[in-house]
């Protein structure tokens, strides 16, 4: 069995509660954007990395890399630019060492991994967008995705598509954390919700001076 994390976007206490919530674990896949959107961006770079993950990169991560946010809206942009003054160099470094996508051979089942599509790591990939063709990209039999951050698992009979949700910032409706559970050995996937501390996430937000609308929505999980 394995976990699947993604966009964890800084949110500390919301990867602590979903790293006690799991099992014992094979290992932890995780789709990208560890940074951004919230305070954290050392002590969620450091626990991933005690984690001993396979991690690609997202959109955000690559943004705080470069220094390159040309596309974000306002809260976003502003996140980033506080994420860039505050990371730590060897954390930064961490970063630029990630790849863009990964294929993994595991129990025989070919798994890629990306943030957002095998064809554009930066396009959004709805549920209602999910097609078994996007396997092909890939001769996957198993996909993984973030950067919507909705859940979803569409399970074709041999192959999958699973986006396991977001950590730090849900935008389904539901508040808790997101991430997923798949056992390739007995093709079973599972969607787990999780419940952290949203006041003080909201309190070190606010108190890091980021945008108080990123602190709210965490109540909505939108």
């Amino acid at each position: 069995m394995m976990a699947v994390i993604s966009d964890v976007h800084g949110n500390l206490p919301a990867l602590l509660a979903v790293k006690r919530d799991m099992p014992k674990v094979e290992a932890v896949l995780c789709a990208g954007d560890l940074v951004g959107y919230y305070p954290y961006p050392n002590e969620v770079v450091e626990e991933i990395k005690k984690m001993k993950a396979w991690c690609i990169r997202g959109n955000h991560d690559r943004a705080v890399v470069k220094k390159d946010h040309f596309n974000f809206n306002p809260s976003a942009k502003k996140a980033v630019e506080w994420t860039i003054e505050h990371i730590k160099y060897d954390n930064l470094q961490y970063l630029a060492s990630l790849r863009d996508n990964m294929l993994l051979t595991i129990h025989k089942k070919r798994v890629a991994l990306h943030h957002g599509a095998p064809f554009d790591e930066d396009f959004y990939l709805m549920p209602t967008n999910l097609d078994e063709d996007l396997l092909k990209y890939d001769d996957a039999d198993v996909l993984i995705l973030g950067h919507t951050h909705i859940p979803v698992i569409v399970d074709y009979g041999d192959k999958a598509i699973i986006n396991p949700g977001a950590v730090g910032q849900p935008r389904d409706g539901n508040p808790k954390a997101s991430y997923a559970l798949i056992d390739l050995k007995k093709w079973e996937f599972e969607i787990r919700r999780v419940e952290y501390d949203i006041a003080e996430v909201q309190r070190k937000t606010i108190d890091a001076g980021l945008p108080e609308s990123l602190a709210d929505r965490l109540n909505y999980g939108f």
